[in-house]
């Protein structure tokens, strides 16, 4: 996800109440969380995410989804590594 989408997307749930922020020990940094309504929201979605993800897994069969699992695990780790840069 790029910045800009996930600055959005954070102003989005900030607006609704769903994340709490509050800033870091430099004024620069923010530091965020859930709010209690944001875990009532993820409780509530939690359960639609699973049936998605179990449908794709059926979709796929075992072994093309834990080949993605692994690739997007590859992803993740190449990008936390470079701090999100390219």
């Amino acid at each position: 996800m790029d910045s800009t989408t996930l600055t959005r997307t954070l102003a989005v749930m900030h607006r609704r109440g769903w994340i709490a922020k509050r800033h870091g020990t430099d004024r620069r940094e923010w530091r965020l969380g859930l709010s209690k309504a944001g875990k009532a929201q993820f409780k509530r979605a939690f359960p639609y995410w699973e049936r998605a993800q179990a449908r794709l897994r059926k979709q796929l069969g075992d072994s093309q989804w834990n080949e993605l699992m692994k690739l997007t695990d590859l992803v993740t780790n190449a990008i936390t590594k470079q701090g999100g840069t390219s």
